[in-house]
């Protein structure tokens, strides 16, 4: 891991922030990686920028990502959708940490619908969104190219703020208030196209996210986006999460790495916030430019009929605080 500092730290001093922002993998390791670093004397820090101390500079070619889309391959600055949504949002609920909710920015959902209609198609399709505490249901609909958008969401205050927001705009959305725990219900189960999710990232809880929405799917050739990050989950939980989709019939056809841009600007981000910085052995200043945390986007394909797991009409039950579990602070859980 002390590699992989060094490497984020090859062409000069950055904040901590900055180097979060860029990180490949959990944020437990970094904190790790850098007090080590700190306490042996390879790492300075002055005036709340990180330099390596000492020794070469590991040599790279720089960082060529695209200004435009910000990597995403997606560019969706100044469109008409995205100011539509916009309109919409500033009447949404408060997140609540009750159902551990964190919003994506209006640009994040934007660059979805986009992706999602170039690789899939929305025109005529049936969509089911498993959570939805980013109304991309809003988004979807408005481009007034679904035949149905399903939304299944425990939070009633997101329900009726989608419903109401359908009714006002002539949407064709439906929403479901649900528990990822309890069995899909009939009416959902092989009737979809394409399902989104931006699961807990617990092992179970994430499964039981993906899981539902496979159950919704029609069969072979449907899709799914889902959301992942590195900072919550390691790559070990990122191989057990690939093999259980295998083995429920899907492969992995895309990957779009810090796809989703979450801003950090509710009262529960501030307490997550408090424990990273609480953890370090050195002190940094608050951020103060720009989103370090992301969640990176998988589109998946089913090669077969979906056999997911839990079965769409069983029950099942998400470990929240599994001591087993690789979160860096579960407490504290994103999404």
């Amino acid at each position: 891991m002390k590699e992989a500092v060094s490497r984020l730290l090859a062409e000069g001093g950055r904040s901590f922030w900055s180097i979060v922002g860029r990180w490949e993998y959990r944020l437990k390791d970094l904190v790790d990686a850098l007090n080590e670093m700190h306490e042996q004397g390879e790492l300075a820090v002055r005036n709340g920028t990180l330099e390596l101390k000492g020794g070469e500079r590991l040599r790279r070619l720089g960082k060529r990502t695209c200004r435009c889309c910000r990597g995403r391959g997606v560019d969706v600055k100044n469109t008409s959708l995205l100011r539509r949504f916009r309109r919409l949002l500033k009447e949404r609920p408060p997140t609540t940490a009750d159902y551990f909710q964190g919003n994506m920015d209006a640009e994040s959902v934007v660059a979805r619908v986009h992706l999602m209609d170039a690789r899939d198609g929305l025109a005529g399709r049936r969509i089911c969104l498993v959570g939805d505490d980013d109304y991309l249901s809003l988004a979807l609909a408005l481009t007034h190219l679904p035949e149905r958008v399903y939304v299944l969401e425990i939070d009633e205050r997101i329900g009726e703020f989608i419903e109401r927001c359908a009714r006002r705009e002539g949407l064709e959305v439906e929403f479901m208030q649900y528990s990822v725990e309890e069995p899909l219900p009939e009416e959902l189960r092989g009737r979809c196209h394409i399902f989104s999710t931006e699961p807990l990232e617990t092992l179970s809880g994430f499964l039981s996210f993906f899981a539902r929405g496979a159950g919704t799917l029609a069969g072979r050739n449907c899709a799914g986006y889902v959301g992942l990050t590195n900072l919550e989950c390691s790559i070990e939980k990122w191989k057990r999460i690939q093999e259980e989709m295998l083995r429920m019939g899907f492969v992995i056809t895309e990957l779009r790495r810090r796809f989703s841009s979450y801003p950090m600007e509710y009262p529960e981000d501030e307490m997550y916030v408090e424990q990273v910085v609480k953890s370090l052995k050195f002190r940094v200043k608050p951020n103060r430019k720009g989103t370090w945390y992301f969640s990176h986007l998988f589109r998946v394909e089913a090669v077969e009929t979906p056999k997911p797991v839990p079965a769409p009409e069983e029950r099942t039950e998400i470990e929240l605080f599994d001591p087993g579990d690789d979160m860096t602070y579960p407490n504290s859980m994103r999404r």
